[in-house]
Order: C-alpha cells, then structure tokens, then sequence
C-alpha cells in the first residue's frame, strides 16, 4: 500500500517514496481555525471585483473543502473505492457536479448544509473517502491511472508545485494530463489553500489564526499565500 505518514506533507521529489497525503489533517486544522467563530465572522466576506480571495466566506470556504472531498473523490476514485457501483448518496450528486448545468457552484446544497456541525459531518466523510484510497491501493495503481482534461489558467499555475503527476499534453498545449498520485496531492494542496484563506479572512477581521500551516503546495505560490491580494489566473477553460 502507500506510504502515508502524517509528517510528510507535500509530494516528495523522490518518486520512490510513494508517500500520499494525510488527509485528517484538514478535517483537523480547519476545525481548529473555525470552531470558535461567530455567525458574523463566519459569514464576513467582500463581494468587490478586484478582491476576489474575499468572494466566498469562511462558511462557504468550508463548504467548498466539503464539497471537494466528496465530489471529487467520487469522480476520480470512484472505480476503487466502489469497483461494483454501489456508490453512496450522501449528497444529491446531480445537483452537485461540476459544469453549467449544475445547482450548487463547488459549494454543498446550502438549504441543507449550512450549519458548521452539518458541514463538518460531509467533510469528515469525505476525508474518510481519501483516507480509504490511499491506504488501500498501491502507489503503482495511481500511477498507472491517467485522465485528460481541458485546462484553465489556474491548473496550468499551480501544476508547477508538483513534481510528477500533472503536464501540458504535447498533442495540444490546451489540454493536461494527471495521473491520481498528482490528483490526490493536488486535491489535498487546493484543501490547504482554501484553509489559508480562512486564516487571510480571520486576519483581516482582526482575529489570530489557529495553526502555523505548512508552506507547501499551492501556498508556495505568492496568490495562495497572501503575499499578494491581485486575483490569481482563472478557471475559464483554455
């Protein structure tokens, strides 16, 4: 099986590792940035052009980290986690996917999961989801399972924290390809990210982070951090 050791926190360079995330990690340190928070500080946003870090809310950066762990995983872990289709309904996934015609933009069915409790139980299931992949397959089967997928601006950007797992197809430069060892790390980085910008949002109300976060990953990257506030690249389909 692979390697999962909760003090290796980014994708060694090493291939021969074999190390994936530790996933209960997130689960851990957003509760710890966002447990003692007021209504009024869990909903503090701007919804202003240029300050587009500030667009979604802690609340609703939750729900994204809910989302991604669960939808994600579906799509690109499903075959292994249920080879024989039963796959659990935890959410309307319908509603959920990603694209135009879907009902919820990456964030859990706020009618129903609003609340921190609610929000936290998808989440933790959605890292139990994780946490099951990893500790189950091999790292030759992640790295034997390739898909294609039109790229964006933004995934062009932050492929560059990786050392293996992600790259410009050579057949047409729009489009990239990652095996899961990349698809894995790279869903635990975009996690992390969002958990810096619930710290940004804490600190820009005044408040004290929680957790000394890692620099790792997507944080690497001046946008992500916070040592700029210009809007990141875009997720428009190139």
């Amino acid at each position: 099986m692979a390697l999962i050791d909760p003090n290796i926190l980014e994708m060694p360079v090493d291939p021969g590792s074999g190390a994936m995330p530790w996933y209960h990690h997130i689960a851990d340190w957003i509760e710890a940035e966002t447990l003692e928070l007021s209504g009024e500080q869990l909903d503090f946003h701007d919804s202003s052009p240029e300050k587009e870090w500030m667009w979604w809310s802690c609340r609703r950066q939750i729900s994204h980290i809910a989302w991604d762990s669960l939808v994600f995983t579906k799509r690109r872990a499903g075959h292994l986690l249920w080879p024989n289709g039963d796959v659990p309904e935890p959410i309307n996934w319908v509603d959920h996917q990603m694209g135009p015609n879907n009902r919820w933009d990456r964030v859990l069915d706020t009618d129903l999961f609003w609340e921190i409790p609610d929000l936290f139980a998808k989440l933790r299931l959605g890292i139990s989801w994780l946490t099951q992949v990893v500790q189950e397959q091999p790292i030759e089967v992640f790295r034997s399972d390739f898909r294609t997928v039109r790229g964006t601006q933004f995934w062009n950007y932050v492929i560059t924290t990786l050392p293996r797992g992600a790259r410009i197809s050579e057949e047409d430069e729009r489009d990239i390809i990652y095996d899961l060892e990349g698809s894995l790390w790279m869903v635990f980085y975009e996690m992390l990210s969002h958990i810096r910008t619930i710290q940004r949002l804490k600190l820009h109300q005044g408040l004290e982070t929680a957790v000394d976060l890692p620099k790792v990953g997507y944080l690497r990257l001046p946008h992500y951090w916070g040592e700029t506030d210009e809007n990141g690249p875009g997720m428009q389909r190139l």
